[in-house]
Formats: C-alpha cells, sequence, structure tokens
C-alpha cells in the first residue's frame, strides 16, 4: 500500500502487485446474468432497427435484460456494499430501474410508441436513470474521500478508481441526464445534443482513464472490447448534431437502435471474455 500525491488530492492507493494478487470477487453468476442482459438488450435494439416485429417482444427483451443486469448488480451486493456503501449502490439500481422503467409502457402496448406523451415519459425516465447513476458516483466520492480521511487500508474497501476517474464518470452522466431532461421540452435545438456528445464522451474519458486497473481485473481482452464499446457509444451521438441525419428515418433507426444493439451485443461478450479470464487466473494459482 502506498500513499500517492496527485496534482489536486492525496489517495490511499494498492501497489500493482496488491492489485495483481488480489482475487477477482465477481462471482460466475453475477457475470453471467449481465451477459444475459446485455444480450437481451442487443438483440432487443437490434430487432428495432433491422427487423422491427410490430409487437411488445422487443420491449419485453429490453426490459428483461436491464432487470437482468441489475440482479447481476444486487447478486454481487455482499462485495460492493463494503466498498461502495448501500446508499450508493441503491442509487445505480434506482438508475437501472428507471433505465427499465423506459420500454415497461411499449412491452404492455407497443402501439403507446411514438405518442407525445410516452416519448416524454421515456425522455424522463432515462433522465432520472443517469441523474441517479450520477449522484451514486458522487455519493463514492464522498465515501472515497472519509475513506482516505480514515487512513483506511483495507483491500476490501479499497476504491480503485481515482479522483479524477470518478469526478469524469459523475459530470458525464450529469451532463448526459441533462440532455435527457432537455428533449422531453424541446427537440428542436443542438443544445440536448452537444450535451449528449460531451456527456458520453466524459464517461468513456473515465472508463480508458482506467483501463490499468481493468486490465488487471478483468483480462486485457475484455477490456480492449469495453473501451471500443465506450468509445463507439460516445462517438454515435454525434449523429444528433446532423439534422439530415436524424431527419432520415432509416439513418435514425441506425444510429439510434443499430449501434446501440452492437455496443450492447459487445457488453456480452466482454462479459464472456471476463468470464474466461476468471478461470484462468483460478487456474493459476491453484498451480
Amino acid at each position: 500500500m502506498s500513499l500517492i500525491q496527485k496534482p489536486d488530492a492525496w489517495t490511499l492507493r494498492m501497489s500493482r502487485s496488491s492489485r495483481e494478487a488480489e482475487p477477482i470477487h465477481v462471482s460466475h453468476t453475477s457475470v453471467l446474468l449481465a451477459a444475459i442482459g446485455f444480450l437481451a438488450l442487443g438483440i432487443g435494439e437490434s430487432l428495432l432497427c433491422w427487423a422491427p416485429t410490430g409487437t411488445r417482444f422487443e420491449y419485453v427483451l429490453l426490459t428483461l435484460g436491464t432487470l437482468t443486469i441489475a440482479s447481476a448488480l444486487v447478486n454481487h451486493l455482499d462485495h460492493h456494499r463494503a466498498r461502495f456503501g448501500l446508499p450508493a449502490l441503491a442509487l445505480f439500481n434506482l438508475g437501472i430501474i428507471a433505465s427499465a422503467a423506459v420500454w415497461v409502457p411499449y412491452a404492455v402496448d407497443p402501439s403507446l410508441r411514438g405518442t407525445q406523451t410516452w416519448s416524454q415519459f421515456s425522455y424522463l425516465a432515462w433522465g432520472a436513470a443517469w441523474l441517479l447513476g450520477s449522484v451514486g458516483t458522487f455519493v463514492v466520492m464522498a465515501r472515497k474521500e472519509a475513506r482516505l480521511e480514515h487512513g483506511d487500508k483495507s483491500a476490501e474497501t479499497e476504491i480503485h478508481a481515482t479522483f479524477f476517474q470518478l469526478t469524469a464518470l459523475a459530470v458525464g452522466m450529469l451532463i448526459y441526464s441533462i440532455s435527457f431532461f432537455q428533449m422531453s421540452t424541446d427537440r428542436t435545438n443542438h443544445f440536448d445534443a452537444a450535451l449528449a456528445v460531451v456527456g458520453p464522451a466524459l464517461i468513456a474519458v473515465a472508463v480508458i482513464a482506467h483501463i490499468e486497473h481493468l486490465t488487471l481485473r478483468i483480462g486485457r481482452p475484455a477490456v480492449i472490447i469495453t473501451v471500443l464499446s465506450a468509445s463507439l457509444w460516445a462517438v454515435k451521438n454525434l449523429s444528433r448534431e446532423v439534422d439530415s441525419w436524424m431527419e432520415n428515418p432509416d439513418l435514425a433507426k441506425f444510429f439510434v437502435y443499430g449501434v446501440q444493439g452492437g455496443i450492447f451485443l459487445l457488453g456480452a461478450l466482454a462479459c464472456l471474455l471476463v468470464l474466461s479470464h476468471k478461470r484462468s487466473w483460478i487456474a493459476v494459482r491453484q498451480n
């Protein structure tokens, strides 16, 4: 364990060798649930783009996929609680549930899709989801600061992300949430589109900045997929700045659903790679 000075903050950080030796705590069940959730989301979004059924099937997939990811987080609650705290985890789970709520009305009645009232509801639900994620991340930052002040050196409570990474993540999610709240009231200006680019870009920066620790925990192949997905997600929102693209129904579907579906499928692949890395990590230490 070492005390490393940053330009704007001090932070207790485990050494690289200590982090390499730390067990990979995430369970097979949690990762498998996350993979299933991402797969369902990927299939649902892809169907909306490439082969819409005109029924509630896609929306049921999107709802269940999101809730399955929430269950993956809940399944790993004991470990996360010691590290991030129950308040932050409650906020994260509420955010995931809010994002699932986006699809529930259409899973019940697909004809509601595209109506003004329920479109506004969807934007508000997305905004609430990202806002809850942002507040949860700020709570994690406060917990990390408290840990630092008390000199807590326990590996079980170590929050590996730096203050810069957490700040970029929290601010990125906050900006992205504002873009959805803005769209719920006015979709005719470019302000919300600009926010929808800046927010995901900051989130991608946070992920990329955390690449060293991610590589140790989930393996290089999964990290490459994760960084690619985060970057693609950030770049795809540039399409919202181009009116001619968003006015073209086919292009709009491609950027809103098609690319997003591909990103979710990459997420499922990354989860499977994490499982492979965990098995390899266990095998090496057993030998």
